[in-house]
C-alpha cells in the first residue's frame, strides 16, 4: 500500500489523505451499489466501514474476500524484507524506487504493520479464501540492498498469507508472485484461472445457495421472464434455438426445442440436375471403375452410417466426367436427389448451387450466399438419399472450395472429378487411365454403329481400329473426335487410318497444352481436332476461336449473338445476326468440337479443344481474337451507376458472364508469365482494366470475397504499365478503391490504408487532368475510405476529418449518405463522445424495419454499439434499472439487424455473422450460457467458410465461446478455446505489438471497426 500511494515523493499526511480519498470514493460507490468503482483500498475501507454507522450495512452484505498474493501476518520475522521484495516484483523496478525511504522509516513500517494488524483483529463473519504461491520468485538487484542476481525465493508463502480467521482456506498455486498477482488469464494453460473461478463460484454457492440453484434452473428451461428476445432464423435448422426468419424481433421470449424437434420431416422430391449433360448412349467400358464407385457411395445403412466420398482423378479427356454421368443415370432410382455442380472456381460453384436452389423450390431470387446455404441445410436436413457431383474441380484453391460449398450432413454421397490427384490424399478414390485396347476399339465401334454390322464387316475393320486408338493413346475424347469424322466423311476405318497417318506428317507438330495449366499431354489428340476442324466453314472457325477464350463449360448463345449485334463490329460479322450465329452454332455442333445443352441455351467444348484451338493460331490472331472476347463482355456487362453501385438486381446476369472474365483473366496472366500480353500495347485497352474491375467489384457486393483479389491484381498490373499513357486514372483509381475494401473486410488495415491512400491520389489526378469532374461521386467515395483507413489504424481525428470532408462534397450530390455517417458516428464512438455519436446515428435512421439495402442496419448496428456504452456509463452511476433497460435497447437492436441483414444480404454473409455474434454476445451478458455458444457456434461457422478472409474473427469468436464455457463451469472447454484463439492472435498481431490479451477488448481490436 505504501508503494501504491508512494510515500517517498510527497509528505506522509498527502499521501495518507490520497489514500483516504479513494476509500471515501470506493465506500460510497459500495454503499450506492455501483459497478466499476474499483477495488482499491478494500482493507481500508471495510475497517472504516466497522466505525462508521452509515457504512455498517458494507460490512454486512460483504459475501467473502479472495486474496491473490497478499501479506496477512505483520509479526513474519522476514515480514519487512518480503514487502520490499513483492513491492520490487510488482512494481517491475530495477532501480531504487522512492517508496522505499518512507518504508525505511520506523513510523511508515509501523502505520503498515498497525493496519493489518487492525484488519486481522477484525475477525470478520465472511469466508476468506487466500491464494498464495508454490513457485519461487526471481528477484534482481535494485532496491535499498544488493540481492545476489537471480536468486529466488518463496516470498508470499502460506506461513506470512494467513490471517488466522476461522473461516479462511489457503489454496497453493503452481504460479510465482509475479504471476499470482495478476488477474489470471482465461487462458492459462496450467490451472490458475480455473482455480480462481472455482475459488468464486465455491464463495458464491457459500454466500447465497438459493440463487445459484435459481440461476442454474434458468439456464436448463425455457426463459419466461419479460427480458428475453426472440431470435433470428439464420442460425439454421439444427440450432437448440427457434428462429424465424419471416419475424422482425421484438420484446418477447427466447424460445427452444430439442435437436429430435429441430430436424424437420421432408417429403421424398425429385430433383436431377445434370445440366448440361444428357446421357451418353454410346458409353462403353469402365465397368469396374463404375462398381468401385458405388460399392464407395453406396447408401448408409445401421451398420455404415455417415456421408460417403469418392474421388476420380486423372487427365483431361480420360472421360472422368462422362463415368460421372454414367454413374448418375444408372442409379438415378436409388438417388431421388441428383446434382451435379461445376466446381472450376467459385463462381461456377455459386452459379451451380442457385440452380440447385430454384430446381429444389429452395428459393428463385437468392443470392450465392443465401443459395449456397439453403441448398446445403436442405441436403443436412433431408432423410432420403442423395448424390452430388463435384465435376472438374481443378483449381488450386479447390480443397477451399470444396470445403465452402461440401454439405455438412450425416448422409448422402458425394463424387468428385479432378485432374489434381492430390486429391485423393483427402478423399477415398483412384486414378483414371486410358481405356484398355478391347474396351477402346469397342467405344470407336460403338459411336460408328459398327458394333451392329454384320461380323465379317466388323472383322475386317477390327485391326484398322486397333491402330487408330492405339495412335490417339486409347483417349476417350480423341476416340470420340476420330468417330464423328468417320460418320461425317462416311468412309472406312482404313481409309481413316491413311488420312490420319497424313495428318500426322503435316500438323502433329506440338504437344497439347492446358493454357491455365502445366499439364502436357502426350496423345495425338490435335491431329484429329485438325481433321475436324479443317471441315469448318471459315465463320464457323472465326466462332470457335472466339469461344476458346471464353469458359468452355458454359457459354450462352444469347450472350454471343446479342453481344454480336450491340457492337455492330464489321470483325464480328460472322454471328451479326440470328441467322449467321445459328448457322455458325449447327457446324460446330456438328463437327462434335462443341456440344449443346438440352435447352439449346448453351453451348460447350473440353477444355483440351480450347487449348488446341488457341495453339493454331499465330500470336497476333490470338491477340485478335482475344480482343473480340473483351468486346463482347463489356457490350453485355450490366454496370450500375457509380452513385448506386450495390445493385442485387444486377447480379444474375454479372454472376453468368463471370466465369467469362474470370477465364479471359487467366489467359491473360498465363500468357505475361510467358513474357508476352494477349492486350497489345497499343493501343491502350482500358475496356480491358475495366471489365475486370467491374466483375472484381461484383464479387465484392455479392460476398464472393475469394474471387475478389486476381480480378483486381491483374487490372492493377495492367493500368501501372500503362499509367504514363494517359486516361487511365479514374479506372486505376477504382481498382485501388476496390483492393482496400477487400483488405478491410479481411482485416488488413495497413493495406487497407494503403490502397485508399492511392485511390484517393489517382481520383485527384483524374480530376486534375479532366477525366472527372467536380462535383463527382469518385472524390466522395476516395473521401470517405481514406477515413476508412486512418479508422483502421486508430487514427480517429484524421478519420473524423475525412469523413467529414466527404459527407461535405456530397451535399451537391444525389445517393444514400448512411454508411459514411455510420462511420463517422463509430469514429465519434470510439473516440469517448457517445452523446455526439448518438445524435449523429439517430438522425438517419428513418425506419428500423427497412430491408430495401443493407445500410439502414449498418446504422443500426452501430446505434446497439452507442446504446451499450450507455448502458455501461449507466451502470457506473448506479443507476442499475436504466442500464438494464438500454442494454434490453441495444440486444433488441442487434437482433433486428441480424434479421435485416439476413433478408438483404443473406443468412451467410459475412456481415450476418458479425450480427450474429453481437446477439452471442448479449446472451452471454445475460448468462444464457448454452444459448449463446449455439449462437456463437453459427457466427463461428459462417466465418469458418472463408478462414483466409476472415482469421480475426474466427480468433475473436473462439476466445468469446471460451469465455462463456468458462463463466458456465466449463473451464477445460473454455481455456482450450481461449489458448487457440490467443495463438491465432499471435500470428495476428505484429510481434512488437503482441502481448498476452488481457479481455475481449484485445479481440475488438483485431477486427474492422464496423465489426465490433
Amino acid at each position: 500500500m505504501a508503494f501504491q500511494y508512494d510515500f517517498g515523493k510527497s509528505t506522509t499526511h498527502s499521501s495518507w489523505l490520497d489514500l483516504l480519498g479513494h476509500v471515501d470514493k470506493l465506500l460510497h460507490g459500495l454503499a450506492l451499489r455501483r459497478e466499476n468503482v474499483g477495488t482499491r483500498p478494500l482493507l481500508f475501507a471495510l475497517l472504516i466501514a466497522k466505525e462508521q454507522e452509515y457504512f455498517h450495512n458494507i460490512l454486512k452484505l460483504t459475501g467473502g474476500i479472495v486474496f491473490l498474493g497478499c501479506l496477512n501476518d505483520e509479526n513474519h520475522p522476514d515480514f519487512e524484507e518480503v514487502c520490499l521484495k513483492c513491492a520490487a516484483v510488482e512494481f517491475g523496478t530495477s532501480q531504487k524506487h522512492d517508496a522505499v525511504g518512507s518504508l525505511k522509516k520506523s513510523d511508515s513500517w509501523d502505520m503498515v504493520k498497525e493496519v493489518l494488524e487492525s484488519f486481522r483483529s477484525m475477525r470478520c463473519p465472511f469466508p476468506v479464501r487466500i491464494l498464495y504461491e508454490l513457485k519461487h520468485t526471481h528477484v534482481y538487484e535494485g532496491l535499498v540492498w544488493k540481492i545476489i542476481k537471480g536468486k529466488s525465493q518463496n516470498l508470499c508463502s502460506e506461513r506470512i498469507s494467513t490471517l488466522g480467521w476461522n473461516d479462511e482456506r489457503l489454496i497453493g498455486v503452481d504460479k510465482d508472485h509475479a504471476e499470482l498477482i495478476k488477474y489470471p488469464h482465461r487462458g492459462d494453460a496450467e490451472g490458475f484461472f480455473n482455480t480462481f473461478m472455482e475459488t468464486l463460484s465455491e464463495l458464491v454457492d457459500i454466500v447465497s445457495p438459493e440463487a445459484t440453484e435459481i440461476c442454474r434452473m434458468e439456464l436448463q428451461q425455457t426463459d419466461t421472464n419479460n427480458g428475453g428476445w426472440s431470435l433470428l432464423s439464420a442460425f439454421g435448422s439444427t440450432s437448440n434455438l427457434m428462429l424465424d426468419p419471416s419475424v422482425a424481433p421484438g420484446p418477447t421470449q427466447l424460445r427452444t426445442r430439442s435437436m429430435s424437434q429441430d430436424i424437420i420431416e421432408i417429403p421424398k422430391v425429385s430433383c436431377f440436375v445434370l445440366q448440361p449433360y444428357e446421357e451418353n448412349q454410346s458409353f462403353v467400358g469402365r465397368e469396374d471403375i463404375l462398381s468401385e464407385i458405388h460399392n464407395q457411395l453406396q447408401t448408409s445403412t445401421i451398420t455404415k452410417p455417415g456421408q460417403k466420398s469418392f474421388v476420380l482423378t486423372g487427365l483431361g479427356g480420360m472421360g472422368k466426367t462422362q463415368i460421372a454421368i454414367k454413374y448418375a443415370y444408372r442409379y438415378r432410382q436409388l438417388y431421388p436427389v441428383t446434382l451435379l455442380a461445376h466446381s472450376d472456381g467459385q463462381a461456377k460453384l455459386s452459379e451451380s448451387f442457385a440452380l440447385f436452389a430454384r430446381e429444389l423450390g429452395l428459393g428463385d431470387a437468392l443470392n450465392p450466399i443465401q443459395a449456397k446455404q439453403a441448398v446445403k441445410d436442405f441436403l443436412k436436413t433431408l432423410r432420403s438419399p442423395w448424390l452430388m457431383i463435384f465435376d472438374n474441380a481443378d483449381g488450386d484453391d479447390n480443397v477451399q472450395l470444396l470445403t465452402e460449398f461440401w454439405p455438412e450432413a450425416d448422409t448422402g454421397s458425394i463424387l468428385i472429378t479432378s485432374r489434381n490427384h492430390t486429391l485423393r490424399n483427402k478423399y477415398p478414390g483412384l486414378y483414371l487411365i486410358e481405356l484398355d485396347e478391347n474396351s477402346a476399339i469397342h467405344l470407336l465401334f460403338s459411336l460408328t454403329s459398327l458394333s451392329r454390322a454384320a461380323e465379317d464387316s466388323v472383322q475386317a475393320e477390327k485391326g484398322a481400329a486397333a491402330q487408330i486408338v492405339q495412335k490417339i493413346g486409347y483417349l476417350p475424347l480423341g476416340i470420340s473426335q476420330a468417330a464423328s469424322m468417320i460418320l461425317n466423311d462416311s468412309c472406312s476405318m482404313a481409309e481413316f487410318l491413311e488420312a490420319y497417318n497424313l495428318q500426322e506428317l503435316i500438323n502433329d507438330c506440338e504437344d497439347v497444352r492446358l493454357v491455365s495449366g502445366d499439364t502436357t499431354y502426350k496423345y495425338s489428340l490435335r491431329t484429329v481436332w485438325n481433321m475436324n476442324y479443317d471441315r469448318l466453314t471459315h465463320d464457323q472457325q472465326q466462332l470457335i476461336k472466339l469461344m476458346s477464350f471464353l469458359d468452355p463449360d458454359r457459354i450462352q448463345s444469347d450472350f454471343l449473338r446479342v453481344g454480336a449485334s450491340t457492337i455492330g463490329d464489321s470483325s464480328l460479322d460472322f454471328i451479326g445476326n440470328a441467322y449467321k450465329f445459328n448457322k455458325c452454332k449447327s457446324g460446330l455442333i456438328q463437327s462434335t468440337l462443341v456440344t449443346q445443352s438440352q435447352t439449346r441455351k448453351e453451348l460447350r467444348m473440353h477444355r483440351l479443344v480450347s487449348a488446341s484451338c488457341q495453339l493454331r493460331m499465330d500470336f497476333k490472331e490470338r491477340q485478335q481474337f482475344y480482343q473480340k472476347a473483351i468486346k463482347l463482355i463489356r457490350a453485355v456487362w450490366p454496370v450500375p451507376p457509380r452513385i448506386a453501385v450495390h445493385n442485387p438486381s444486377l447480379w444474375g446476369e454479372q454472376r453468368a458472364l463471370l466465369p467469362h472474365v474470370q477465364r479471359l483473366r487467366e489467359v491473360y496472366d498465363d500468357y505475361r508469365r510467358n513474357g508476352q500480353s494477349l492486350v497489345p500495347e497499343e493501343p491502350v485497352n482500358w475496356e480491358f482494366a475495366s471489365m475486370l474491375y467491374e466483375a472484381g467489384w461484383f464479387c465484392y457486393e455479392s460476398g464472393l470475397l475469394e474471387s475478389v483479389f486476381d480480378l483486381l491484381h491483374s487490372a492493377k498490373e495492367y493500368c501501372l504499365r500503362h499509367i504514363e499513357c494517359g486516361g487511365g486514372f479514374r479506372i486505376l483509381a477504382d481498382v485501388y478503391g476496390g483492393l482496400g475494401s477487400l483488405d478491410t473486410e479481411s482485416n488488413q488495415f495497413q493495406s487497407a490504408f494503403d490502397n485508399f491512400q492511392n485511390h484517393e491520389k489517382y481520383v485527384q489526378l483524374a480530376i486534375n487532368s479532366g477525366e472527372l469532374k467536380r462535383p463527382c461521386i469518385w472524390e466522395v467515395f476516395a473521401l470517405g475510405r481514406l477515413a476508412n483507413g486512418f479508422q483502421g489504424l486508430h487514427r480517429y481525428s484524421e478519420a473524423e476529418s475525412f469523413y467529414r470532408k466527404c459527407l461535405t462534397a456530397w451535399e451537391a450530390l444525389p445517393g444514400d449518405r448512411k454508411i459514411f455517417t455510420t462511420h463517422l458516428s463509430t469514429c465519434l464512438w470510439l473516440q469517448g463522445r457517445v452523446e455526439e455519436a448518438e445524435q449523429v446515428i439517430r438522425s438517419i435512421i428513418k425506419d428500423q424495419n427497412d430491408i430495401s439495402n443493407f445500410r439502414t442496419a449498418m446504422a443500426m448496428y452501430a446505434l446497439g454499439n452507442i446504446t451499450i456504452s450507455r448502458a455501461n456509463e449507466l451502470t457506473s452511476s448506479g443507476m442499475k434499472v436504466e442500464a438494464d433497460s438500454k442494454f434490453a435497447e441495444a440486444m433488441e437492436l442487434h437482433c433486428k439487424v441480424q434479421y435485416l441483414w439476413t433478408k438483404t444480404l443473406g443468412a451467410r454473409h459475412h456481415k450476418t455473422a458479425d450480427a450474429i455474434y453481437k446477439v452471442g454476445w448479449h446472451l452471454h451478458r445475460i448468462n444464457e450460457y448454452d444459448k449463446a455458444l449455439v449462437v456463437l457456434g453459427k457466427a463461428l461457422d459462417i466465418y469458418a467458410e472463408q478462414p483466409k478472409l476472415f482469421k480475426n474473427e474466427i480468433a475473436r469468436t473462439k476466445y468469446k465461446m471460451g469465455c462463456v464455457h468458462q463463466d458456465a463451469g466449463k473451464f477445460d472447454e473454455g481455456s482450450k478455446l481461449i489458448r487457440e484463439a490467443e495463438r491465432s492472435r499471435q500470428d495476428i498481431v505484429p510481434p512488437e505489438c503482441w502481448e498476452l490479451a488481457e479481455g475481449e477488448n484485445a479481440f475488438d481490436e483485431i477486427v474492422q471497426f464496423w465489426t465490433r
